[in-house]
């Protein structure tokens, strides 16, 4: 009996389907209402989903052993990250990227069903560690097929990861059909999520609803105050990085970014940008302490909206991303609040700022400030 009404509780925590934009591979996307990607969310909840998945991977690790995580870039960057955090054992933390990054080779694989296929995992500082780590963790927000995952796996192989080395795999969400389970059973890579999904019934439920929701253009004019202040002693886990290591310089940050939010403003949003989610979740939830705090982020995926109330996004601006200011990426179900907080690892573009803050402004925000975490 405990284990169905968990299993019901996780689905209605984690599991609402959405329409993908143009994309023919795969129709639907899942939107995770816990996750602090596409919705707002209480930063303390995300977490508490976080820590479920990492008490799975510490069941299947052990304690003793070193483990390294890799995240996959953009989604899964957060929850990659608040797994390793939680592992008792010497963890070492990264997570792909489709972001540039100096000084570095990269392995390259692709995600076939992804809006933007190519991924890489940068290698500096990569073989260092392989010849102490006893575990490869991949984590992701959702798995299908797991024919990314394997990809990676295939590419780290050819490297020579030494052969006593186990790989596995663990998701919030897992929809895997019994032929996609037995490719990894056959490369005794061990599977763990917290909810098994119906991916076919999830496609077919996106039929209903009529996408009516507001598709607000780029805007690059906005008229309220905007505020960038920088911080130092960033690490980038973009490169294999201790997570020890990685955890004190985002409490670094949560210390400086508690300075910058007024203590008379009630409501307070926290925005991550793309790859960049788990610094800005720790500041989120370390303002829980003395404000109503909700927090999500900018991402590269373009996503259908509705106006009917049981689908999850209901208004998207797009907009000019803070890496590369020729790229579109989108902002879904922007409100008001009394301050808001956006906590990125670019060294933020004009037109990205600009036209995020015209978007915060269409939603009734007038008090905005940028948090650029710099080396």
């Amino acid at each position: 009996m405990n284990q169905i009404i968990q299993q019901e509780n996780w689905q209605e925590r984690l599991v609402r389907a959405a329409m993908r934009e143009n994309n023919r591979k795969r129709s639907y996307l899942i939107v995770n209402p816990s996750q602090g990607k596409h919705v707002p969310v209480v930063p303390s909840e995300a977490l508490d989903v976080f820590g479920h998945l990492a008490a799975k991977v510490q069941e299947s690790v052990g304690t003793t052993d070193p483990v390294l995580i890799i995240a996959f870039a953009e989604t899964a960057t957060a929850i990659g990250a608040a797994v390793a955090a939680s592992l008792v054992n010497p963890t070492y933390l990264m997570h792909t990227t489709r972001e540039d990054v100096e000084d570095t080779d990269f392995l390259f694989f692709s995600e076939v069903h992804s809006h933007a296929t190519e991924q890489r995992l940068a290698l500096r500082g990569l073989d260092a560690v392989l010849g102490e780590i006893r575990h490869i963790v991949f984590v992701e927000d959702e798995v299908t097929t797991g024919n990314t995952i394997l990809n990676l796996i295939s590419c780290l192989r050819k490297k020579g990861i030494p052969g006593d080395v186990t790989f596995g795999v663990a998701s919030l969400l897992n929809g895997m059909l019994p032929q996609h389970k037995s490719k990894f059973e056959e490369q005794r890579v061990w599977i763990t999520y917290l909810l098994h999904t119906d991916n076919a019934e999830l496609e077919r439920s996106i039929g209903q609803y009529a996408y009516d929701g507001p598709l607000l253009p780029v805007c690059q004019e906005a008229s309220i105050p905007v505020k960038r202040m920088c911080a130092g002693g960033r690490i980038s886990p973009r490169c294999v990085t201790p997570v020890k290591e990685y955890e004190k310089a985002c409490c670094n940050l949560k210390e400086e970014a508690e300075k910058l939010v007024p203590k008379e403003a009630r409501r307070v949003l926290v925005l991550g940008t793309e790859e960049c989610m788990y610094p800005g979740l720790m500041v989120a939830e370390a303002l829980q302490k003395g404000h109503e705090v909700r927090f999500h982020a900018t991402t590269r995926s373009p996503i259908l909206v509705s106006g009917e109330e049981t689908y999850p996004l209901h208004r998207r601006n797009c907009l000019l991303s803070c890496y590369d200011g020729t790229r579109t990426t989108y902002i879904y179900n922007l409100t008001s609040y009394d301050f808001v907080l956006v906590v990125t690892d670019a060294s933020a573009t004009e037109a990205g700022i600009k036209t995020l803050s015209s978007a915060l402004e269409q939603a009734g925000n007038n008090a905005v400030t940028f948090l650029e975490w710099r080396p």
